[in-house]
């Protein structure tokens, strides 16, 4: 073998280590979304993310707009859409009427079409902040932060909600 034929030899393979090291990462990082699970994937071990939090049922659930409960009957997913109003009382005024705040959520139960559900909370009003299917209970506990007069409007990722799923 020639020297010129051995350095092309070793420019090539050169080339090919550093093409499988930019395009390894990409492949070994592929992975399902988490949206509209099937029952064989609700069965597998799924590991929590930044998006995904594993729950239990009759615990209190905390979740930020875009993040997805997975719950751990393995029967339903809840992941919060959107905040549609919030038009709490500021926490640093006295107002006559305390307002409500309205959460978009969307719930995967097991073997069923995505259902999306708006829940409220409302002073004096409990049902508005639950909704029954399917043998499920969900209600909407708390959702963080208040208000405050001296901010112009809350940042949704800024939002906590919090929810206890329940078999009813």
């Amino acid at each position: 073998m020639t020297k010129s034929k051995g350095l092309a030899l070793v420019s090539g393979f050169i080339k090919l280590i550093i093409i499988c090291s930019l395009i390894q990462p990409m492949i070994v990082g592929c992975t399902k979304p988490t949206e509209n699970l099937s029952k064989a994937d609700l069965n597998q071990e799924i590991q929590p993310t930044e998006n995904l939090v594993k729950a239990d049922l009759n615990q209190e659930i905390q979740l930020h707009i875009d993040q997805m409960a997975l719950m751990e009957s393995k029967t339903m997913q809840v992941k919060v859409l959107d905040i549609v109003e919030d038009s709490r009382c500021p926490a640093d005024v006295v107002c006559v009427q305390p307002g409500q705040v309205t959460i978009a959520f969307e719930v995967i139960k097991e073997n069923s079409e995505p259902e999306e559900v708006e829940l409220t909370l409302r002073a004096a009003q409990e049902n508005l902040a639950v909704k029954n299917f399917d043998g499920y209970s969900m209600t909407l506990k708390n959702v963080e932060p208040l208000p405050m007069s001296n901010q112009e409007k809350i940042i949704q990722s800024d939002y906590i909600v919090t929810i206890v799923v329940s078999k009813s």
